[in-house]
C-alpha cells in the first residue's frame, strides 16, 4: 500500500512535448488519473495524463529501494515505441504523445512517442 501512495506523489520529468488530443479523448484519458497503482513483478505502475500537453506518462516504480532496474535502455526503448504505438496507435494519430519512466536506480524517461515516430517506425 505504501509503494503506491508513494507512487502517486511523483511528479514526471519535464519535457518540451507539447500534443493537440481532441477534448473528447482528453477525458478519456484522464481517467487514467484516477486508477488505482497496479503492482507485480517487484513494481508498480501507474499513469499520469497531463490535459495540457496531451502527454501520457506510463510510470513504472520498484517497489524497494534495494532492487536495481536491470535493463539495457538501448535495446528496450524500440519496444517501448512498439508497445506504445500498438496499444495507443488511434490516440497518438490524434495528437497524443506516450512516454514512460521507469523510476529507481537504473531508471530513465522514454521520449515521447509521437505521430512521426510511429509512422518512422512503420517504414
Amino acid at each position: 500500500m505504501l509503494s503506491g501512495c508513494a507512487a502517486l506523489e511523483l511528479t514526471p520529468p519535464p519535457t518540451d512535448f507539447s500534443g493537440d488530443l481532441p477534448e473528447a479523448l482528453k477525458e478519456e484519458f484522464a481517467a487514467l488519473n484516477e486508477l488505482p497503482p497496479e503492482g507485480g513483478r517487484g513494481e508498480v505502475r501507474t499513469f499520469h495524463f497531463d490535459r495540457e500537453r496531451s502527454l501520457l506518462t506510463i510510470i513504472r516504480q520498484l517497489r524497494s529501494t534495494r532492487w536495481n532496474w536491470q535493463m539495457d535502455q538501448s535495446k528496450v526503448k524500440p519496444a517501448l515505441v512498439d508497445v506504445a504505438c500498438e496499444n495507443f496507435g488511434e490516440a497518438i494519430a490524434q495528437g497524443l504523445g506516450v512516454r514512460f519512466w521507469y523510476t529507481g536506480a537504473g531508471g530513465f524517461v522514454s521520449e515521447p512517442v509521437t505521430r512521426e515516430t510511429c509512422a518512422a517506425n512503420k517504414s
